[in-house]
């Protein structure tokens, strides 16, 4: 377990003490978050629009 809490913290001490490790995280995290809400996007356009009955019954959508 010492072994692991070394390995993290030379990790971290290794990416804070240079600047362009720091924003290649960070454009990495930005990176997937974009991903991650393009793809939600994709899948809400993707799904059939609900119509409540009250609204019409012939209602064709777009």
């Amino acid at each position: 377990m010492a072994d692991l809490l070394s390995t993290v913290n030379g990790f971290f001490s290794t990416v804070l003490g240079n600047p362009m490790y720091v924003l290649l995280m960070i454009g990495g995290l930005a990176l997937f978050m974009l991903l991650v809400v393009a793809h939600r996007i994709h899948k809400i356009r993707s799904e059939e629009i609900f119509v409540h009955q009250a609204w019409g019954a012939n209602w064709k959508g777009r």
